[in-house]
């Protein structure tokens, strides 16, 4: 009798959900409601051993890696009454910096009389270059404080944490420090203390629409400034197998179809739109270029990790020509996304199915879709122990050292 195949062992994997605005937000539940119907038996979205998220995806990903499922996050979206989670208030994400604007306005008429001062007095050392209204604008339009507490109070209302030492799989959120322009990745070491709240505010500062955020001495904005998705963090985590989530990508127009949107009926050209929407494509391609350069570079300096990559079609014209802030968007943007990611799952089937078995993880196809709106029950992950993980073990050994040092 033959002998069967003993299964494979399962990697190390990770989950990485990029930016994308409110619609990035809804896009992204709905295609974890998607993915998760594909994973088979033993898997499910919440048992990626760490999920890298920043901007929208920090956002997603801090409910995720507290074991809220995207189901409740679509509750919370439609505005169910039965949701875990409260409605996320239009208000909360529009909030003028009323502060700043009015601060900036006071001190207006003095520099401008100091302006004025300077130049007839012909100060030497003069900065001909700074304009004095630099100095009058704002650091930004509106302010995302309500985010923050927001997602502090939810996860202390559902009994979560809002620490990233107490979670049992590890969250990774990426953002940027404005004066430098170094990447910032909160979760790891050095930087765990920060308070999950806090992080994914810092992340989720989209630049000039959002005030920059303030943590301790230093200032953050949106996690995407340096890279796209950060891929390179979970391999150098060990990750082998990496999943990523991305709803930002550049419009294929096709010019025979007259499919663009125009207030007066349809058009063949995107010039056609203005120039807002060339200025929205032209940072699309750049965002999507890169994840482009860094999967092929990754592809062969690391031939052992697979990348799986799901995204919208580069002809899905509604995502496109939604505003990634569109508030009143975000219900049939998530079920879009559900579909999309749907559709996209079973077209590569075989190959994903391939990929994640060569990892120890099985692919199914759904035999009856689940929609978006039924809720699915996971109880809440176990928090970590007090004293975990290599880490822990080595900052012990090392202050043991220290002390021996010092006593010897």
């Amino acid at each position: 009798m033959p002998k069967s195949k003993p299964p494979t062992a399962r990697s190390k994997t990770a989950l990485i959900l990029a930016g994308g605005g409110i619609t990035g937000v809804v896009y992204e539940i709905g295609a974890l409601h998607a993915l998760d119907q594909y994973l088979g038996e033993g898997f499910t979205i919440a048992d990626f051993d760490m999920i890298i998220g920043l901007s929208a995806g920090a956002f997603v990903g801090s409910f995720l890696a507290n074991g809220i499922t995207p189901e409740a996050m679509f509750a919370a979206l439609r505005q169910d009454p039965r949701a875990p989670l409260a409605p996320f208030p239009k208000w909360d994400v529009f909030r003028p910096n009323f502060g700043e604007f009015f601060e900036r306005a006071l001190a207006l008429p003095r520099t401008l009389a100091l302006n004025a001062f300077k130049k007839l007095r012909k100060v030497a050392g003069g900065n001909p270059y700074v304009s004095v209204f630099d100095e009058v604008l704002p650091s930004g339009i509106f302010v995302n404080d309500r985010v923050e507490s927001y997602l502090r109070h939810s996860l202390h209302r559902l009994g979560r944490t809002n620490d990233f030492r107490q979670l049992r799989r590890r969250l990774y959120v990426i953002a940027t420090e404005l004066d430098t322009g170094d990447r910032i990745v909160f979760g790891d070491e050095g930087h765990d203390h920060v308070p999950i709240s806090k992080a994914v505010q810092a992340s989720t500062a989209i630049p000039l629409f959002y005030r920059p955020v303030r943590i301790g001495r230093r200032d953050y904005v949106d996690g995407a400034m340096r890279k796209t998705l950060h891929a390179d963090i979970a391999i150098a985590k060990g990750a082998k197998l990496i999943v990523c989530i991305n709803p930002v990508v550049p419009l294929r127009n096709d010019i025979e179809r007259e499919a663009v949107p125009l207030f007066e009926g349809k058009g063949r050209y995107l010039r056609e739109k203005g120039f807002g929407y060339i200025a929205w494509q032209m940072l699309r391609v750049l965002l999507h270029s890169r994840i482009e350069l860094g999967l092929e570079r990754y592809k062969r300096l690391h031939p052992d990790v697979d990348i799986i990559l799901i995204e919208p079609r580069m002809d899905d014209y509604r995502m496109f020509f939604h505003n990634i802030m569109d508030y009143e968007a975000r219900v049939p943007m998530a079920k879009h996304g559900c579909d999309t990611a749907m559709a996209h799952l079973a077209e590569h089937f075989d190959e994903y199915g391939a990929i994640f078995a060569r990892h120890g993880i099985q692919m199914v196809r759904p035999g009856r879709r689940i929609p978006l709106s039924v809720p699915v029950h996971r109880p809440a992950p176990p928090r970590a122990p007090a004293f975990r993980s290599d880490r822990d073990v080595s900052r012990l050994q090392a202050s043991l050292d220290a002390l021996a040092a010092r006593l010897l």
